[in-house]
Formats: structure tokens, C-alpha cells, sequence
């Protein structure tokens, strides 16, 4: 085995260990960085898509509204509401729906164990759960089908309304009062992350049947239809189908964006994703500026080298040293300084991610901290950091390597 290359390497390494020094801190700071920034940046697009799926992610909600425009002889300023029987008009008439569910809410005290709240009660039939992400806790489930079909007086709450009246003890099989009027509690929420709400978080709400909520509300209209596309990309055409159908039977303009109101949050996800994206391409971008930090260093110390090994270059070359040594010994030195101030840099960081990883999460308050908490070290961060040092390296070395294998000999000699 020849060991001249790694020889040449470590005689020449030794006499710049100190001058290397602040070179490896520099990789090392720059490693950390880019490390850092891309599992934060990476976490938090994922915690948005996390706290999306909260609330829906293919979901899309109608309200009524108000008209603002003028429409085949009716004034503007109607108000526009819509029923029950809308449910089966828009299904049959726009088959691109998968799922569509009425929901209809009032505030009222609800009490247990002599406890007393007020809450946000909906009236709700069963695929709500699967569009609002209703997952119910061991123990319990979601309002079915035949619940809503017998108007049966069950409810699913909160985990906060569960908490409120109950304390620890599992509400499931109890018995609450909503209304005066009592209710078996068959499930509670799951904690779950949400940043996308309307009267409140999902935590602090009561669901029934929506039969049996009609029978304790006088409000005949509904506050908003749920509706779940196919496929996501049907959702744009449904929103413009379903506008053309309810303005047709309540007779409005279509194009009168008063009359009703969409929130569609296929649109709003592929949004926010995209914002957060950028954010995580930009943190990306800032830790691989601070590495060329340290390459820019890395490669000032191999010009160095080369310029005060002329002489010694032109020795080695005059005694029949390949140009290929010298590149290779250049290249070496230029890896080993890279591996010497990356690598604590990458431990280091694996670990500050795996330690801020072990903080909870607070479900009650959600805020940026949970954004902050959660960051990814994943295999993507890894391929990409590679990428960027294997890059920086083999350009900090290459350029001063062929500058020394391409010195002559004769005037190399001369050098002083």
C-alpha cells in the first residue's frame, strides 16, 4: 500500500494546525447553522400542515350571506340563507362531492356534576367527523348515522368541555344538560393541534345529532354546508358549481361575492404551504451562506499553502511527482479540514434537534412555540447539507490544487 499521499498530507498539516484553528470553528459555526436552520424551517412547514389537518384540509364551507347586486327585477340587499334541503339538491346536481354536511350551532349553558359553562353547541351528522378531523379518544366514538337518523340525545365534546365539567374522570356514559335538556356523552376529542378555527377551537365545543339539535333549536336555516371534494383539484369547479346552483334557486347573480361565502381551505392550504415553503428555502439559503463563510477561508489557506510550498512543489514535480499527487495531496488536506469542522457541527445540531423535540407541545393555547418545537432532522435536511458541503469542498480545494500541480519546476526552484 503507498502511503506517500497521506504522509505528504500529515507533515503538511501539522506545520497549519494553528492557522487552521479559526478556519474549522468557522465550518463548524456554518455546519450548526444551515443544520439548524433547515430543521426548523423544515419543522415548521410541517407542524402548518400538522395544525392544518386539524381543522380539514380538503375541505370547503358555504354560508349565506347578503346580496349586493341587483337581480332580474329583485333589489340587492336581500339576505340569502340556506336549509336543510339544500344538502340533497347540491349532491344530486354536483356529483364531484363527496361529502356533504349541514351544520347548524347555538351558545348555551351546559352543565354536569353541578357545573355550569357556556359553549357553542352544533347540530352535525356523522361525516362531519371526517371533514373536521373529529378523531375520538380511546373509549368513545363520533355521532353515527343511525344517532342523527333517530334524533337520538347523545353529544361528543371537547376535551376542554370534558375537563370543565368533569375534571380527570371520563365523561363517556355520563350524562350532561344542554338546554335543559339532557344528553349521554359517547365520545370526547382527541387533543389535537388546530390554528384554523371559527367559534373557537375544537376543544372548547359540543356536537349532536343534528336531528335531535333541531328539536331543541328554533333556527330553521343553517349556518353552513361542509362539502368534500373527490379531488382536491375539483375543488375551484365545485365552488363556481355550487354558486351557479343555490343563485339559480334563491335567484341571485353568481358573480355577487355577498350573496354567499366560501371558505375553501384546499385553496388556503396550498397557500399557506407555499409561504411556508419559502420560509424554509430562505433559512436554507441563510445557513449555506455562513458555510461559504468557512470555504471561502478554506480556500484562502490552500492558496497559502500552495504559494509557500513553491519550492517544495518544485522539488517533488523535478523528481518525477505526477501532477495528480499534488492535486490529491491539495484535495485531501482540503476534506480533512472540511471533516474536522463539520462534523461536531453535525452532532451538535442532531442533538439540539432531538432535545428541543423532547419539549411538549401546549394543546390548550397552540401559538408559534409549537411551530418552533418541533423541528425535523430528516433525511431530505441530510442529502441536501451533503450536497451543499460536498460542493463547497471540492471547489475550496480544486482551484488551489490545479494552480500548485500546474507550477514549473525550473522557476519553482527559484522561488525565495
Amino acid at each position: 500500500m503507498n502511503l506517500t499521499l497521506p504522509r505528504f498530507f500529515w507533515n503538511e498539516y501539522r506545520k497549519r494546525r494553528k492557522r487552521t484553528s479559526l478556519i474549522t470553528f468557522a465550518l463548524f459555526w456554518g455546519t450548526l447553522s444551515i443544520l439548524l436552520l433547515m430543521a426548523f424551517g423544515q419543522g415548521m412547514s410541517t407542524q402548518a400542515r400538522v395544525s392544518f389537518s386539524g381543522f380539514g384540509e380538503t375541505l370547503i364551507m358555504v354560508y349565506g350571506g347578503q346580496t349586493s347586486l341587483p337581480f332580474e327585477g329583485l333589489p340587492k340587499g336581500r339576505m340569502i340563507r340556506l336549509y336543510p334541503e339544500d344538502i340533497d339538491y347540491l349532491k344530486e346536481r354536483v356529483p364531484e362531492i363527496l361529502r356533504i354536511v349541514p351544520e347548524t350551532y347555538n351558545q348555551w349553558p351546559v352543565s354536569a356534576n353541578g357545573k355550569e359553562i357556556n359553549r357553542t353547541v352544533h347540530g352535525v351528522t356523522a361525516d362531519f367527523a371526517l371533514l373536521r378531523t373529529q378523531v375520538p379518544q380511546l373509549g368513545g366514538r363520533f355521532i353515527d348515522a343511525d344517532d342523527d337518523l333517530q334524533a337520538r340525545k347523545v353529544a361528543f365534546i371537547g376535551w376542554k368541555v370534558g375537563n370543565d365539567l368533569f375534571g380527570g374522570k371520563d365523561p363517556v356514559g355520563r350524562t350532561i344538560v344542554i338546554n335543559r335538556v339532557p344528553f349521554t356523552v359517547v365520545g370526547v376529542l382527541q387533543k389535537k393541534i388546530q390554528d384554523s378555527m371559527y367559534n373557537g377551537p375544537d376543544a372548547d365545543q359540543v356536537y349532536l345529532p343534528f336531528r335531535a339539535f333541531s328539536q331543541i333549536d328554533n333556527q330553521r336555516f343553517l349556518d353552513q354546508i361542509h362539502m368534500q371534494p373527490r379531488e382536491a383539484s375539483q375543488s375551484a369547479f365545485i365552488e363556481d358549481r355550487v354558486k351557479v346552483l343555490l343563485g339559480r334557486k334563491y335567484r341571485f347573480d353568481p358573480q355577487d361575492r355577498y350573496a354567499t361565502t366560501f371558505w375553501n381551505t384546499i385553496e388556503d392550504f396550498k397557500q399557506g404551504q407555499a409561504i411556508f415553503k419559502g420560509i424554509e428555502i430562505f433559512l436554507a439559503l441563510m445557513g449555506a451562506l455562513t458555510l461559504l463563510i468557512g470555504a471561502v477561508g478554506v480556500t484562502n489557506l490552500m492558496y497559502a499553502a500552495a504559494k509557500e510550498r513553491t519550492k517544495e512543489i518544485g522539488v517533488k514535480l523535478a523528481i518525477g511527482a505526477r501532477r495528480r499527487t499534488i492535486i490529491g495531496q491539495f484535495l485531501l488536506e482540503t476534506l480533512f479540514v472540511f471533516t474536522k469542522g463539520t462534523f461536531w457541527g453535525f452532532v451538535l445540531s442532531f442533538n439540539i434537534v432531538h432535545l428541543v423535540r423532547l419539549a411538549p407541545i401546549n394543546y390548550d393555547s397552540f401559538g408559534i412555540e409549537g411551530y418552533l418545537l418541533r423541528p425535523v432532522f430528516s433525511l431530505r435536511t441530510f442529502i441536501v447539507y451533503m450536497t451543499v458541503l460536498g460542493v463547497l469542498c471540492f471547489l475550496s480545494g480544486i482551484f488551489p490544487a490545479l494552480r500548485a500541480s500546474r507550477a514549473n519546476p525550473i522557476e519553482s526552484l527559484r522561488y525565495e
